[in-house]
């Protein structure tokens, strides 16, 4: 479903503006997960990019696909700063899972793995300790590699150096 205004119209480009700056204002962190006609006037107010694909045989098709399209469109830089999750992994899906790595391998900042877990298929509505460990892992690892990307943006006023962690900027977990 679209993202909708209070009027119940669609979002346009000054509307995810304005609410980009009203959530900047509270919140030093946004996610946000726009409908395909926002699309665009999102990623051009965006620092990072988190792309999520199913552990599915379709998943390395789509992100390159996915990729393809942000470098064809002006968001190639902003495609190699991604993080790419792959999502649902099992030993049953494990050769859909190396096949959607290797499509994203070099393409973006890092790769995370999400275990599947069956309570987050059962209960969507669960609390993060209920969740088996290994995917408490995961979100953390996510976690950890989306604030290392933050502190990459350039800080307005700053230097304007994006800073540097000490890593390769390629990292996997």
């Amino acid at each position: 479903p679209e993202a909708r205004g209070p009027e119940g119209r669609a979002l346009d480009g000054d509307d995810y503006q304005r609410l980009a700056d009203l959530l900047a204002v509270r919140y030093p962190l946004t996610m946000i997960d726009p409908a395909a006609t926002g699309l665009r006037q999102v990623l051009s107010l965006a620092d990072q990019l988190v792309l999520v694909a199913p552990a599915s045989p379709d998943a390395a098709t789509s992100l390159a696909n996915t990729q393809q399209w942000l470098a064809a469109h002006g968001y190639g830089e902003l495609a190699s700063r991604a993080v790419t999750v792959v999502n649902g992994v099992s030993r049953r899906t494990m050769p859909d899972v190396l096949r959607a790595e290797s499509a994203a391998r070099g393409r973006c900042r890092a790769i995370v793995r999400v275990p599947w877990d069956d309570l987050l298929s059962a209960r969507p509505d669960s609390t993060p300790s209920a969740l088996a460990a290994q995917t408490r892992l995961a979100y953390t690892a996510l976690a950890g590699v989306l604030v290392a990307g933050l502190a990459a943006v350039s800080v307005p006023g700053s230097s304007g150096s994006s800073g540097s962690s000490g890593s390769t900027g390629k990292e996997s977990w």
